[in-house]
């Protein structure tokens, strides 16, 4: 695998959609890049539960069938447990690259040494960055805070890229902040300046003109809460329509009939909450959150459509996949 696939992807001028704990699944992955994003990071794998055998680890990071420039991400504070782990899902699953979550500012992570507490151990941080490059012939990259609870993210940075990491993710608030305030992008272009391998910055980036002024700094764009319930952002950074509000509702109930395809469900209660973003900023159409948060099938999704957009989201969604089969030259 190239140690070149980060500069190359974000050569292509597109967004990348960030790891997010509960959302970036396969389904997710998969409607994002389906809508132009550069790659995309799976939810975070826990290294020390991989390595015990947790049959988890091992389901949050396989790819959809086909999934392209797969990126997984893992959390540990142990080298030798975190290298362990990258060469298991390196045999499993042949990613594109491994991600080394430091900046997840959950109490759980943080007490266990791992996520945005690495802000404060530069050198572990390193170590652990040192020993996955050694343990698998991938890029690795590493996604981080500005700091933990005041901005240190140019030393870490630093050392991170001596010890052999391709690439750094930054969001652009120190873990204390959690996500108030406004992301500090001016300190996210002070790192880039001073590294030698691609930054990737994260935080509030929702406008196009956002996404032309970061990347004119030489910043890749990294997206997470914006592209919940609309994973179409990608396309709108790059200049694409805003979509109507039929489309987008069909794209919701698309992604409710992906999510029990691939978890082998009819219950869409784990997904409810993305679901009310697809409908949050439909103006069309008022639909009671209530109900929303009702719906436990693509059925009852599909008679909410019905009822308050006057389409079947079931045909719609027939009709199109027999048209793609029809182009594909596939027998019905």
């Amino acid at each position: 695998m190239p140690q070149d696939f980060f500069k190359t992807r974000l050569a292509q001028g597109r967004a990348v959609l960030a790891p997010m704990a509960g959302y970036t699944d396969a389904p997710f992955r998969k409607l994002c890049r389906e809508f132009g994003s550069a790659w995309a990071v799976t939810e975070m794998v826990s290294a020390k539960a991989l390595v015990l055998g947790n049959q988890r680890g091992i389901e949050i990071g396989e790819p959809y069938p086909g999934e392209p420039d797969l990126v997984i991400q893992i959390f540990g504070s142990n080298p030798e447990l975190v290298a362990e782990a990258g060469r298991m899902l390196s045999d499993r699953y042949q990613p594109a690259a491994l991600d080394l979550n430091m900046g997840c500012p959950v109490k759980k992570i943080i007490n266990r040494g791992s996520g945005a507490q690495l802000m404060r151990k530069p050198e572990l941080a390193a170590s652990i960055i040192r020993s996955l490059s050694q343990a698998v012939a991938l890029p690795i990259s590493a996604k981080l805070r500005l700091g933990f609870d005041h901005i240190n993210a140019q030393e870490v940075a630093l050392a991170l890229a001596e010890a052999g990491a391709s690439a750094l993710a930054i969001h652009g608030r120190t873990a204390t902040q959690k996500y108030s305030g406004e992301a500090n992008w001016e300190a996210i272009r002070e790192i880039a300046e001073a590294v030698a391998v691609p930054v990737i910055g994260s935080g509030d980036a929702v406008s196009k003109t956002q996404f032309d002024l970061y990347q004119s700094w030489g910043l890749g764009v990294m997206v997470g809460r914006a592209s919940l319930g609309k994973p179409w952002i990608f396309q709108e950074l790059r200049g694409g329509s805003a979509l109507a509000a039929k489309d987008i509702v069909l794209i919701g109930y698309r992604h409710s009939v992906m999510h029990c395809d691939w978890y082998g469900t009819k219950d869409l209660r784990a997904m409810r909450s993305q679901l009310l973003k697809y409908f949050q900023d439909i103006s069309s159409a008022d639909v009671p959150r209530e109900q929303i948060l009702k719906v436990n099938t693509p059925d009852d999704l599909a008679e909410l459509i019905l009822k308050y957009f006057a389409f079947d989201p079931r045909l719609e969604l027939d009709a199109s996949q027999q048209k793609l089969k029809a182009a594909q030259g596939l027998r019905m």
